[in-house]
């Protein structure tokens, strides 16, 4: 017990020079808390099947700034003052363990205009009691020794690496502006019309990890080069398993006599996973799209386009066959709050794969690969629709999908999912997910099989805080072709002394 009342005295010491956010001072007693539990003792009710949990959960990666949301589009915000700095969800975070060893994270969450940031700043030490001695351990915060014939390229790398683990994100702007510039996991990436990535999510770490993506958008204006911009997106800027990039203009903008045409964008879109090591198998297909889109309505929160695309895939080690197809629809978006499109894809060569790289490309097998190609002759049906409150860390998603074959409808597949990446209410981090399947053999029309739980999948990984407790959930149950289910919980339960 004296090792424990050391450790709360010193987490509190910690508590009260640190700085928090606003909604934890107690005006009444100017008492000061911590945003989350010291945790100095486990009692899990069963070991959880997936990753350890980390010490660190993540808070929003896609921050906006701290202004009251925007009556006319109600995800995006913007800062009354640009000096104006503010601080959200500031965490505190310890854990002890029964042999004196214990760590220490603090996360601030800050804005200051359209910068925000993210930290994960963190302390280990150990405290002995006969005699007492408090050691503090610094090390993270040491700057990594060069090696003896180390190449200077390579040890910045490593020290840029090493540093880089203390940011959770970084953000300027939102989505769509004129500069938008966010390091940190991707959430929610559409790419252009979505042809070749389309609600994106980075589900190559835990739920509660971080992951050093990029993700830039830059208008040519602010380079002199009207009507004209660039996006680009990697995973990892240090070992990327995706990387794309869209560059786009306007080509007749001069030609304002043509009304309708000189609004005419053109893009030109590449993904692909880059060269992986030797020993590893390949992730990924080269994949090129070439866009012609036209506005349909165009307004300041709001933008919908009609488009057509020429798909282009190329071949790799396990397919040697080029692949190529045509997709029309129509997309919009406002700003970064919500972005949808539809579109109808028809293969013209070879093999195509649809949706090629959604957010499991990763971890997909050959046979859940092999599903996504599209035979000749076949019409492939797509819908995606995107919900980021982003200021508060919650992203909602819908994707719809079926291919039409000699005028029969098969293939259908309804994915929806909900997700909390900073804490929100008693909601720590949630990854929540609704899969429905339509076998041929059932015979379901879409609209019907949303109506029942045949062939249903339901899966969620969750952190809740109740003080003093701390619920680590993971939840799935699969329901046959009968709606009979089948349940796995794994819970582990974490008790508090602050």
């Amino acid at each position: 017990m004296h090792y424990r009342a050391c450790l709360l005295f010193l987490l509190v010491l910690l508590t009260v020079f640190l700085p928090l956010s606003a909604e934890e001072i107690d005006s009444s007693s100017d008492q000061v808390q911590t945003a989350n539990d010291a945790t100095v003792s486990e009692e899990p009710s069963t070991q959880p099947q997936y990753e350890e949990i980390p010490s660190n959960p993540e808070g929003s990666l896609d921050s906006d700034t701290p202004s009251d949301l925007d009556e006319t589009s109600p995800g995006d915000s913007l800062s009354d003052s640009p000096y104006q700095p503010s601080s959200s969800d500031s965490l505190l975070e310890g854990m002890a363990s029964s042999d004196g060893s214990f760590s220490i994270s603090y996360k601030p969450d800050f804005s200051i205009g359209n910068l925000s940031f993210q930290l994960d700043l963190r302390i280990k030490g150990k405290a002995t009691f006969d005699p007492f001695e408090l050691t503090l351990d610094f090390s993270p915060w040491e700057m990594p020794q060069r090696e003896e014939e180390e190449i200077l390229e390579d040890y910045a790398l490593r020290v840029a690496k090493h540093y880089g683990s203390f940011i959770r994100s970084i953000q300027w702007g939102q989505r769509y502006d004129s500069l938008y510039i966010r390091y940190g996991k991707l959430m929610g990436i559409t790419l252009g019309d979505g042809a070749l990535l389309n609600g994106y999510f980075d589900y190559s770490v835990g739920y509660l990890e971080s992951q050093p993506g990029l993700d830039i958008m830059l208008d040519g204006k602010l380079l002199n080069i009207p009507n004209a911009g660039f996006e680009f997106i990697t995973n990892d800027l240090y070992e990327p398993t995706l990387r794309a990039w869209r560059i786009y203009a306007r080509p007749l903008y001069e030609y304002s006599q043509f009304s309708l045409f000189s609004k005419l964008e053109v893009g030109l879109s590449h993904a692909s996973s880059p060269v992986q090591e030797e020993d590893q198998v390949a992730l990924g297909r080269e994949l090129i799209a070439l866009d012609f889109s036209l506005p349909l309505y165009e307004r300041v929160f709001l933008n919908l386009d009609v488009f057509a695309d020429i798909l282009l895939q190329l071949p790799d080690v396990q397919n040697k066959q080029f692949g190529s197809a045509l997709r029309y629809g129509l997309w919009g978006h406002t700003r970064s709050f919500f972005v949808f499109n539809t579109s109808l894809t028809i293969p013209t060569f070879g093999s195509f794969y649809t949706n090629y790289y959604s957010s499991d490309f990763e971890t997909r097998d050959a046979a859940e690969t092999e599903k996504l190609r599209l035979e000749i002759g076949s019409i492939h049906i797509d819908g995606m629709l995107g919900l980021n409150f982003t200021r508060q860390g919650l992203y909602l998603s819908a994707h719809m999908k079926s291919n039409l074959t000699d005028k029969n409808f098969h293939d259908y597949s309804f994915v929806a999912n909900a997700r909390v990446d900073k804490p929100f209410m008693h909601i720590v981090s949630l990854d929540l997910q609704y899969e429905k399947l339509y076998p041929t053999s059932t015979g379901e029309g879409f609209f019907e099989g949303l109506k029942t739980l045949r062939n249903v999948v339901l899966s969620s990984t969750t952190v809740i805080k109740v003080k003093p407790y701390s619920f680590d959930i993971g939840l799935r149950a699969h329901f046959d072709e009968n709606a009979e289910p089948t349940y796995s919980v794994d819970t582990l339960v974490k008790i508090s002394i602050l």
